[in-house]
């Protein structure tokens, strides 16, 4: 089945919106000047704001999206922000012919003056004064500065799609939202599990659930599927901010433990089966997968739990990067990883210089060379884009899953790319009835992961099903549609086990194409390696051990088997 990506509406869809929103818009200005009302406009703003929302798909339910509290920077005095819209945008709105730069520096002196939380930062500024419009993108790299009539809001709809979740985000961004993401998610494991927990991370982690606190074990479980909810919420997978209406509007200190786990029943039981559902939760598709499936206890919470889920409801997730945050987010059980910027992750950087030789830049280069030849046919690339589908990629020492990530994300690309060619050489490329589903080839089910800590491997399963979304919003942005995930069917495969006891013939089963194994196993040498270590090196080079190789030397000799 193909999807616009949920929630999010196509750019023909919105385009026609504007138009009538435009058009309602500028008879309602003419109908105030003709009647000579005054004030009129103060009393419109909010019903403005919602009519050009409702056009990129935004509920006027959402929470804090409407005048918000604030202090101005340059007075000091206390006021209230017509429109904000957490991390995303913030906006002032004044009456017909007031310059709008009037309304920018009000909106910039209460941004400055310490009442919006770092997290909660928008990037654009929208003034508005009925008559014109005025965006302002606080980027000091890419940022913009347009002002234009209400009778031209359709000639810029790629510079306010980004009301509609289609946003480019730098690296940068990428990079800081996941910062943010972290300590937001360390604030809710402290909330929840206490902050005396400090428990080793990397290859010193537990390996086993049963090797772990339960509180801790608890905890994670929980975490991972607070963070699908949040992401979801901004991400286009359910109608926006449908959890943090939810949480907003339907829990208490006392009663979100037990709305949680009514919550995470609804999500594990297909629409079909559900009974006496409460309005709530009804809206919330059926997920399937691993994420809910196992049953939970009902956790009691204390309001610092209820104030921190609040809060990281109001950050805008879709902007994280699943590679780094997932790192990251292996984190939050160390007390002093808690408390750091937690900059102990593979930089992406280095991920590319290892899969780009091994197999990405030659695949980028022919795709390249394909799309950019006039004389190549569409059969020729609908050949090469299938090709993507007959290899399987391996790193046997995943830990959150960064390398698979990174290696899917970059693959997508180059699929998407593919396909908008074979689109324009058709003449469908605005083909909405396309099903998209017979066009998107390359899957997740393509890749694994081997991992001997169950933390990690748990993230990495749902941060390839994050990094999975992601593509499917940049197809949907190119050609309109991506493929409908929910409910989940087609997963990564992460193995929990040591990748130097288990044959990776088994883990990986043959395909048509090559296996590309990747990854950063741990390097060990002779006089620190445990017994235990020194037995798994003699399980895989038998003989040829000499009691003197490094322990990386392991994977190697598992690779020459596969």
């Amino acid at each position: 089945m193909s999807a616009s990506l949920n929630q999010r509406p196509a750019r023909d869809t919105i385009r026609h919106r504007l138009d009538s929103f435009k058009s309602h818009w500028l008879e309602e200005l003419e109908d105030w000047k003709s009647k000579g009302l005054g004030g009129e406009e103060q009393k419109s703003a909010q019903r403005f704001w919602i009519d050009l929302f409702a056009c990129f798909g935004v509920s006027a339910t959402r929470m804090d999206l409407f005048e918000r509290n604030a202090r101005r920077a340059t007075t000091g005095n206390g006021g209230r922000i017509d429109l904000f819209y957490p991390s995303v945008v913030i906006g002032e709105a004044k009456k017909p012919g007031v310059d709008l730069e009037v309304a920018y520096d009000q909106a910039l002196d209460y941004l400055n003056g310490g009442s919006v939380h770092e997290f909660e930062m928008p990037k654009y500024v929208l003034c508005s004064n009925f008559e014109r419009l005025r965006l302002v993108k606080l980027d000091t790299e890419n940022g913009f500065d347009t002002e234009f009539p209400l009778s031209e809001v359709t000639d810029h709809l790629d510079e306010l799609k980004f009301l509609a979740g289609y946003d480019t985000v730098t690296k940068a961004e990428e990079a800081q939202a996941s910062m943010h993401a972290s300590k937001l998610m360390a604030g809710l494991f402290t909330a929840m599990a206490g902050d005396d927990v400090d428990e080793e991370v990397g290859d010193q982690a537990p390996t086993t659930v049963d090797d772990e606190e339960l509180r801790v074990h608890e905890t994670s479980l929980y975490l991972t599927r607070l963070l699908f909810l949040l992401f979801g919420d901004d991400s286009g997978l359910w109608e926006t901010d449908l959890f943090t209406r939810f949480v907003e509007e339907n829990t208490t200190p006392d009663n979100l433990g037990p709305q949680l786990n009514a919550l995470f029943e609804v999500l594990n039981t297909p629409e079909n089966q559900r009974r006496h559902v409460p309005d709530s939760m009804a809206s919330f598709p059926y997920v399937n997968g691993a994420i809910f499936a196992e049953p939970m206890k009902t956790q009691y919470f204390n309001p610092a739990m209820h104030t921190a889920l609040k809060h990281a409801c109001r950050f805008n997730w879709s902007e994280i990067s699943p590679a780094i945050f997932g790192s990251l987010f292996q984190l939050v059980k160390s007390k002093e990883a808690r408390r750091s910027d937690g900059e102990h992750y593979t930089s992406e950087k280095n991920i590319l210089k290892t899969i780009g030789p091994l197999f990405l830049d030659e695949l980028r280069a022919e795709a390249d060379r394909l799309i950019g030849s006039r004389s190549t046919s569409a059969k020729k690339l609908r050949e090469f884009r299938d090709s993507l589908a007959d290899y399987a990629f391996l790193d046997p020492a995943c830990g959150s899953g960064n390398f698979l990530i990174v290696a899917y994300r970059e693959l997508r690309k180059i699929e998407t790319d593919l396909i908008v060619a074979i689109r324009r050489r058709e003449g469908t490329l605005g083909d909405m009835a396309l099903d998209v589903t017979f066009e998107q080839k390359l899957s997740i089910g393509q890749f694994y992961g081997i991992e001997l800590n169950w933390w990690p491997a748990r993230i990495a399963e749902t941060a390839m099903f994050l990094v999975d979304h992601q593509a499917n919003k940049e197809l949907a942005e190119r050609i309109g549609a991506a493929p409908d995930r929910l409910p989940i069917k087609i997963t990564a495969h992460i193995t929990h086990n040591n990748a130097l006891a288990v044959d990776w013939n088994v883990v990986v089963p043959p395909v048509k194409g090559k296996t590309f194994v990747f990854g950063n196993p741990p390097f060990i040498g002779q006089y620190t390696k445990t017994d235990e270590q020194t037995e798994d090196m003699k399980r895989v080079w038998g003989k040829d051990y000499d009691g003197y190789l490094d322990y990386v030397t392991g994977w190697h000799a598992q690779a020459m088997k596969l």
